[in-house]
């Protein structure tokens, strides 16, 4: 296994990190081994991570097929949903455009009219389309994969898949970058509570920077307030308050350590 332009991020004083390129089916793609803990022996934790690395790339049709199987299991039907509701992403393409000009080259006249009327994205092409941009392995044992597909079905949101070598895939988040789903665990209510989550259309932050710090707002895209609460060191951290469409206080969370110890519903 080859890693290209290795080397290590120096910039973060909470965690250690090294990063570099792989190629994973045919495509250059970001790799990151992070330690988040202070640990006695960082090569001996380095090595651990290597190992994983090397599993999931001498494996990497089996791995890449876990992805797109979990992917439409999870993902398909709002994912699809979203594709077909031309007013989701108003800077994009309408579904009609997707179909008969982006896309063009990859549906036949007859596929895509068919696509079209029954508002049925075809689960081959949806897989087609899906790729790992980014692989992150931390000293936990796990792997977090970044998989988008080029603003076609995924549209702007990023989507982690997160697993371990044992298990297979465990949790997903919706858009790593606003949280809208965090390390919720695959089952058959996933679906469900993945479409409350994606209504949180922006987030604020009273710091920019890695990890977060400070307070953290996250709003519907009726510009209400859906989620409030401060980060310490990347973690939630004391209350958070949790909001519906309507602005109307719903709950409030006292987490420490990121760990949800105490809840209150209203």
């Amino acid at each position: 296994m080859e890693i290209q332009d290795f080397g290590e991020n120096t910039s973060s004083s909470y965690f250690k990190e090294w990063y570099g390129k792989i190629i994973w089916k045919g495509k250059e793609t970001l790799v990151r081994l992070t330690i988040y803990k202070e640990c006695d022996n960082v090569e001996l934790e380095k090595e651990k991570m290597f190992k994983i690395l090397e599993e999931l790339y001498f494996n990497q049709d089996e791995w890449n097929k876990k992805v797109k199987d979990t992917m439409v299991k999870y993902f398909y039907d709002v994912l699809n949903d979203d594709f077909f509701d031309d007013g989701a992403f108003p800077e994009y393409p309408t579904c009609y455009d997707m179909l008969f000009k982006v896309l063009k080259d990859d549906f036949t006249k007859e596929e895509a009219e068919k696509a079209y009327k029954n508002n049925i994205f075809p689960i081959d092409k949806f897989k087609k389309y899906i790729f790992v941009e980014s692989i992150e392995i931390t000293s936990e044992g796990n792997f977090y994969f970044e998989v988008v597909d080029d603003y076609i079905v995924v549209g702007d949101n990023w989507i982690w898949l997160k697993g371990n070598i044992d298990k297979g895939f465990l949790a997903a988040s919706f858009n790593a970058l606003f949280e809208f789903v965090v390390d919720l665990e695959l089952n058959d209510k996933f679906s469900t509570i993945f479409r409350e989550k994606t209504k949180i259309h922006s987030m604020w932050l009273s710091k920019l920077k890695e990890p977060r710090e400070g307070l953290a707002k996250f709003y519907y895209s009726n510009y209400n307030l859906a989620i409030t609460g401060n980060y310490k060191a990347g973690k939630k951290e004391g209350i958070w308050e949790f909001y519906d469409e309507d602005g109307k206080l719903t709950k409030k969370v006292s987490y420490v350590n990121d760990v949800a110890e105490e809840e209150v519903v209203y």
